[in-house]
């Protein structure tokens, strides 16, 4: 019979640990959703409205802004596109031109890239200046379509911008010569 009252005991132990630890778990749950959270009862949570006539269009961040900038840096960027009519067409001068038609007086542009998003070609002109080329976004409109070409440039000569070229096809960028009239 002694066997038979330590098996019942076990299972009435074992019993009563689940519930004490269930019991435990139940009151730490209760106490950490009701605590305070640190920090978030210190801030005010419903700000003031601003009447837009009190400002008299002075921005209520200025002083927010380095000295001279204003908005991000995107922006920024962005606003230094240029908007300029799209060529009717454009010559392609891959083989360099002889010292006679150099005289003329005609320049020579690259263009390293050609995109519908202005983010895309910041991304091609900030690489560039990673190479040390200064490159130019501009806006262009043909056909109802936005593109945003990146260009360096202008060069004198067909020779240099030839040369620059295929520095830049050894890095990785697809750019043609183009010669400006």
């Amino acid at each position: 019979m002694a066997t038979n009252q330590k098996k019942g005991s076990f299972w009435l132990g074992a019993m009563l640990g689940v519930l004490v630890g269930c019991i435990a778990c139940a009151a730490l749950a209760l106490f950490i959703t009701n605590a305070p959270i640190p920090f978030v009862e210190k801030v005010q949570k419903q700000s003031t409205p601003v009447d837009a006539a009190a400002l008299d269009g002075k921005d209520p961040n200025a002083a927010l802004y380095d000295s001279g900038t204003r908005g991000t840096p995107a922006d920024d960027a962005l606003s230094a596109i240029k908007t300029v009519e799209a060529p009717t067409a454009h010559q392609r001068a891959d083989e360099p031109v002889n010292a006679a038609e150099q005289s003329t007086g005609e320049s020579y542009s690259i263009q390293a890239g050609a995109f519908r998003n202005a983010k895309d070609a910041e991304k091609i002109r900030t690489e560039l200046a990673f190479i040390a080329l200064e490159a130019d976004v501009v806006k262009s409109t043909d056909a109802g379509i936005t593109l945003y070409r990146v260009f360096l440039g202008p060069f004198d000569t067909a020779r240099e911008a030839n040369e620059l070229q295929q520095r830049l096809t050894s890095n990785g960028f697809d750019a043609m010569v183009i010669k400006n009239k």
